[in-house]
């Protein structure tokens, strides 16, 4: 993938060609939400937003097809990208992804095609299985309350996935090392993490509208706790292995990392470990 980011950089008409290209098959417009943040990380804010329209062409052509996530997608690599750019600051980025992805949940009010089309899919499968006498005990508005529920998470998800592509991609072409550097220094300001942990807890207990934000507001702990097992695993010179097993920890007991993610960012377990 480093080959098409060079590709991309060499000029305006090769990074449109790859916007465009790519932003037209599903999934694969990731990369070009990455080469959008490429874009606007490196050049100016006037060629990035260029590059942003042209990227912008497929994504509506997918959203009449009745997928808004390319342009939801394009928009929000594209704004956190700047943010990047000018504050240097994974904490900042996180938290305005924050902002963003709970926007992108309340835009479902304005997506009744999307969340009808949703609905008649798991009715359609829930009648299948009852067609094969399998008994299903929950309901099709049950399933898609809670696949909505997780609307805004994934789009965050997927937003900063790209983001950090595009990061890696800048690092790997203009300073290598650098962004394995910023990444294991990534860490949450503390009044931000005290105000999640209260809105995780309010959320856990219900309290509306919380209840329906909360995948979107671990994300940002979450991502903390990673970062710091990625910088524990290099400090101690660990092996590749401990990476996967970083991983497996986030996968299958995820509210630990979490509190680990929210902790640091008060204790700040980096400067406790090495006295930096």
């Amino acid at each position: 993938m480093r080959g098409l980011a060079e590709y991309a950089m060499h000029g305006r008409r090769q990074a449109i060609i790859v916007v465009v290209l790519t932003g037209l098959f599903p999934l694969v417009y990731c990369l070009s939400a990455a080469v959008v943040g490429l874009v606007n990380l490196r050049k100016s804010a006037t060629e990035g937003l260029i590059i942003l329209l042209w990227s912008l062409l497929p994504a509506a052509l997918l959203w009449m097809a009745g997928d808004s996530t390319p342009v939801i997608l394009m928009l929000s690599t594209a704004i956190l990208a700047q943010v990047l750019k000018y504050k240097e600051s994974w904490s900042r980025v996180i938290m305005l992804g924050t902002v963003l992805a709970i926007l992108t949940q309340l835009s479902l009010v304005w997506q009744e095609g999307y969340v009808a089309e949703l609905v008649s899919i798991v009715e359609e499968a829930i009648d299948l299985q009852r067609s094969q006498g399998v008994v299903v005990e929950y309901s099709a508005s049950e399933v898609v309350n809670l696949l909505l529920g997780f609307y805004g998470a994934y789009h965050f998800t997927t937003v900063i996935s790209c983001l950090v592509l595009a990061r890696w991609w800048q690092a790997a072409l203009y300073n290598p090392g650098g962004f394995k550097t910023e990444f294991h220094q990534l860490r949450l300001e503390p009044g931000f993490a005290v105000l999640l942990a209260g809105f995780i807890l309010a959320a856990l207990t219900g309290v509306p509208p919380l209840s329906s934000w909360l995948a979107i507001m671990c994300i940002p702990p979450l991502l903390g706790g990673l970062a710091l097992l990625h910088y524990l695993v290099a400090w101690k010179k660990l092996g590749f292995s401990w990476i996967v097993m970083v991983y497996l920890l986030a996968l299958f007991i995820s509210p630990v990392v979490i509190l680990l993610g929210l902790a640091d960012s008060i204790v700040n377990f980096r400067k406790r470990i090495t006295g930096a």
